[in-house]
Parts: C-alpha cells; structure tokens; sequence
C-alpha cells in the first residue's frame, strides 16, 4: 500500500503545488484559530501552522499530515508587524498601501505530522520587493478580488505578479508552500518526498 500525505488546507495554491509533483494525497482542512497570541514567543506562521497540524492528527491519527501557514511580516518603529488574510477591502487597501515600495518578508510555518504523531517544523523565509502602486494599479488589484484569504492581501502567482519588483529567496515559499522546506522535513522524519508519489520507482 502506498504511502499518502494529508494536506490539512483547503488553499487552492498548496493543493496545485502538490499535484504538479504528481503526489498521492488528500485535502483534509481544518478550521483552527488563525488569530495571533502575543504570549507565545515562537513566530505566528510557525505556532498555527503547529495548532492546525494538532487539530489535524487528532482527526487523522496514524496519517502523514501537512500543515501550513502564511504571514507577511513588515516592521516599524515597535517591531514587527504580522499581516494575515484582510477581512475586507478596505483592510486590503491599507495593507498594500504599507507594502508600496518597501521590502517585506513572507514566512510560511510548516509542520509535517508522522503516523506516530511526531512534529516536525519548519519556517523559511522569503524577502519581498514591493513596487510603488500608483492608484491605477492598486485599484485594478483591489477590484480583482485576488486578494482575498491571502496574506499581505496579495498572492504572487497570478495577477499580483505585477505588484512585485523582487524577491529573494524562495518563489514558493510565498504561494504558501515550500517544497524545499517539505523535502527537508520529510527527510528529518524519515522518509522520502518521493514516497508519496504517484508513480514510484524503487
């Protein structure tokens, strides 16, 4: 019997990215509490994607389990500012208003649960150069509705391609899901990316 992985998400990006490995999964969301805790030190991407994948494996015990969470990261005088998924369109415009010009980070917290309910974790980061949105382009964006249930209230792959100047590091990593960061945490849990593929030749 083939190994198959649980994708605890319903985005429709981590869900294409695995498909076009070619790998054997499911989609399994969960509805976990997204919402930010300033008593927990670790970064928001990491500890929810970790509560997701808690929620997930009490569903699916003795599962392969993936879970992952976006956060656009920019600072201020304060420190960092964590920006989730906007809950309107006015919010969308005051986060992409704060990302005009500027670099931000996107971190993506993932977590791979094995059928014995170990947690493996990992939080690559990927550094973003905004371009400066004159209000032509920021309207066009905002009236497409891409931005919505994204972090930073854009996504990279399709018609927010044209707010980006840059990036440096990880291309997938802001889409939501690391394949460089998968392989790794599969290779620390003891297994192989390519067990779960469709196709396996040993």
């Amino acid at each position: 019997m083939r190994t198959i992985l649980q994708l605890a998400s319903a985005s429709p990006r981590r869900k294409q990215i695995l498909e076009n490995l070619k790998l054997r999964f499911e989609v399994h969301p969960v509805d976990a509490d997204e919402s930010l805790d300033p008593a927990l030190n670790s970064h928001p991407a990491l500890y929810i994607a970790q509560r997701k994948a808690k929620q997930a494996h009490a569903q699916h015990r003795g599962k392969w389990i993936l879970t992952c969470d976006t956060v656009v990261e920019t600072e201020n005088t304060n420190g960092p500012v964590y920006l989730g998924k906007a809950r309107n369109r006015n919010e969308a415009q005051s986060m992409l208003e704060a990302l005009s010009g500027r670099k931000h980070l996107v971190r993506t917290g993932h977590c791979l649960v094995t059928p014995e309910g170990q947690f493996h974790t990992a939080l690559p980061e990927t550094r973003v150069q905004f371009r400066e949105l004159d209000d032509r382009l920021l309207d066009w964006y905002l009236d497409s509705n891409e931005w919505t249930d994204k972090a930073g209230a854009y996504g990279i792959q399709d018609q927010g391609a044209l707010l980006i100047e840059s990036i440096e590091g990880d291309y997938l990593n802001v889409v939501g899901l690391s394949l460089i960061a998968l392989y790794g945490l599969c290779k620390e849990a003891g297994i192989n990316l390519l067990d779960f593929t469709k196709d396996l030749n040993r």
